[in-house]
């Protein structure tokens, strides 16, 4: 069995803080052990202003036909993706890592938005309260 959910720490306890949480939890038997990996969510603020920040880039500078053709872009430049090479073509394409809430922990967004900063910032000579500045 394996399972994602929130939890949240009472005490030396976690206890649901969703039903996710509740229906992981309800799996595991009476006195029964699991193992429990532990990130933090993210900030769904952060998370938001990174994609105003990358909807800013489109609309300035015309270089990209959208934010999610642009987001393709910076995570193959950042090497966050996988080669996905066709059995039928032997063709290999660059497929970007998810960056769904439950695939990337808060740190792993954190270090994330930092790259792209600094990447954006050198790319396209621009100052990084530029990028920022109406996506606040």
């Amino acid at each position: 069995m394996k399972g994602k959910g929130l939890f949240r720490r009472v005490g030396l306890t976690f206890v649901p803080a969703s039903r996710d949480g509740r229906e992981v939890l309800s799996e595991v038997g009476e006195g029964d052990s699991a193992f429990l990996e532990i990130w933090a969510p993210r900030n769904p603020r952060q998370h938001a202003k990174y994609f105003a920040v990358l909807n800013n880039v489109v609309e300035a500078t015309g270089r990209w036909t959208s934010t999610e053709h642009l987001r393709r872009d910076i995570l193959i430049a950042l090497n966050r993706y996988d080669d996905h090479v066709s059995a039928l073509t032997g063709e290999v394409t660059k497929i970007p890592h998810s960056m769904a809430y439950a695939s990337m922990p808060k740190a792993e967004f954190e270090q994330l938005y930092t790259e792209t900063m600094a990447l954006l910032t050198e790319a396209l000579g621009a100052d990084p309260e530029m990028l920022t500045e109406q996506a606040a």
